[in-house]
């Protein structure tokens, strides 16, 4: 665009992704106040989730920025970029099911080591005392907001929050994230690896959870080498909404008692840790063979972009 080398082009999508996310966010915030009819200094503390109606609107806050900040910022992007809403993003095909189960199979597999993660993040101190008691307390107040969003008991529900939780952000954060900083950073870098990494840092340290680092970490890393593997952005999206969607029927079935929260614990020192190597290994075996796979199918047939 406008003749802007890679990183250029990387700066000027980060700048404009947090423009128009700030744009959305304060939309959002201003007419669901009206909508819910409660007081904007209500709505602007997080901690005050003490009725439905305060619930609905945050929920609704979630869904419209979400969309705002990554799908709509990027698909603009996009346009601007290559002239077509989807040109930057090669949705080509839509995987083949083999493939599609095969990223389940990654993220199902990956759970006891990003519980590992988990629990070895949340041993990690900081130097400072007063700014560790700061971020955990905001880690923790996060934590129960999002609790206090995803609880329900019926399936009306849980269908929200599937699309708050995990079709929007699956969509909204593979186009920015691995659709244009990805492939900015790999253009500017000249080295896909470096890319991935990077890239996997910034989706990281995006979501302000420092105790879910390195989970959120490895997460963005398999992301990236998906969308490499797969030369798609659907294998990216679909992979991270399995991941998300796994959490909201996974706490969707405790709410319901018909499931116990020790699935958090497999790979743990609380729960077979050996596990955690067996998972990491696991990952990357499916991996390999989901490499494999797409390689079969795109010699198997022509390229073609099924968004188009």
């Amino acid at each position: 665009m406008f003749g802007l080398k890679p990183f250029p082009m990387f700066v000027f999508t980060s700048l404009a992704v947090l423009i128009v996310g700030t744009v959305f966010q304060f939309v959002a915030i201003f007419s669901g106040a009206l909508i819910f009819d409660i007081p904007l200094k209500d709505l602007l503390s997080i901690s005050a989730l003490d009725t439905q109606s305060m619930i609905n609107s945050m929920k609704y806050i979630q869904i419209v920025g979400g969309i705002g900040t990554f799908i709509f910022s990027s698909l603009l992007l996009s346009f601007l970029y290559t002239g077509e809403w989807l040109g930057y993003f090669r949705p080509r095909h839509f995987p083949p099911l083999v493939s599609v189960l095969l990223l389940a199979a990654i993220m199902i597999s990956g759970l006891p080591f990003v519980n590992y993660l988990t629990e070895l993040n949340m041993k990690m101190t900081i130097p400072i005392a007063t700014l560790e008691e700061l971020l955990r307390s905001l880690e923790e107040q996060t934590e129960r907001m999002m609790m206090k969003l995803i609880e329900t008991d019926n399936i009306g529900g849980l269908m929200l929050n599937l699309l708050m939780i995990a079709i929007i952000p699956a969509i909204g954060e593979e186009l920015l994230f691995r659709g244009l900083m990805q492939r900015h950073l790999a253009e500017s870098f000249k080295n896909i690896h470096v890319a991935i990494i990077v890239t996997a840092i910034i989706f990281s340290l995006v979501h302000f959870q420092l105790y879910s680092f390195l989970p959120r970490f490895f997460l963005g890393i398999v992301l990236g080498y998906l969308f490499v593997v797969g030369r798609s952005i659907w294998y990216p999206i679909i992979a991270h909404f399995i991941n998300n969607a796994i959490g909201v029927i996974f706490y969707y079935l405790v709410y319901q008692q018909k499931a116990t929260d020790s699935l958090e614990e497999i790979g743990t020192s609380e729960s077979q840790p050996i596990m955690a190597i067996f998972s990491f290994v696991a990952v990357v075996g499916f991996m390999v063979l989901l490499a494999k796979t797409v390689k079969s199918f795109r010699l198997s047939q022509p390229e073609k972009d099924s968004l188009r």
